[in-house]
C-alpha cells in the first residue's frame, strides 16, 4: 500500500509500530497528505458536537424529568401504612360486634321442636317427659 493512501487510517487513529512511523517520516516530505490530513481533523472537528452549557442542560433536565409524586416523600409511607392498619382492625373490631345470625338461641330449637314434631317423635317426647318428672 502506498503511503499515500494511509493517511485516512493515520487520522483515525488506526496505524500503530512500524506502519505508524514509516507514515510520520512520510507526512514530514509529502505536502499533499499534510494538507489532506489538516482537512481531515478540521472536518472531524467540525462534526463533533460541542457540548451545552450545564445550565441549559439542568433547565431542560428539569423540565423533561419526572416530579415527585405527592406520596413519595418517606414521612407519607408509615403514616398510611398506620392509618391503613387502624381502618382495618376498626372493620376487624366492629365485625366482631354483630351478632351472629347463624346461631339459634337454645330456647328457639326447642319451641320449633316442639311446634313440628310428627307424631311419633311428640310420643317420644311425651315419655321422655314422664321419665323426667319421675326423678
Amino acid at each position: 500500500m502506498k503511503e499515500c493512501e494511509q493517511v485516512l487510517l493515520y487520522a483515525q487513529g488506526e496505524l500503530a509500530g512500524p506502519e505508524q512511523d514509516r507514515f510520520e517520516t512520510h507526512l514530514a516530505s509529502c505536502q499533499a497528505c499534510r494538507k489532506e490530513l489538516s482537512f481531515l481533523r478540521k472536518a472531524d472537528a467540525a462534526l463533533t458536537p460541542s457540548s451545552a452549557p450545564q445550565s441549559a442542560v439542568d433547565k431542560l433536565f428539569a423540565k423533561t424529568s419526572r416530579k415527585p409524586s405527592f406520596f413519595a416523600g418517606l414521612r407519607w409511607k408509615p403514616a398510611l401504612a398506620g392509618a391503613a392498619v387502624l381502618g382495618l382492625g376498626m372493620l376487624i373490631f366492629w365485625a366482631g360486634l354483630q351478632p351472629d345470625k347463624a346461631a339459634f338461641d337454645a330456647r328457639e330449637v326447642i319451641a320449633y321442636m316442639s311446634e313440628n314434631l310428627d307424631a311419633e317423635y311428640q310420643s317420644f317426647a311425651d315419655d321422655l317427659s314422664a321419665l323426667e318428672s319421675e326423678f
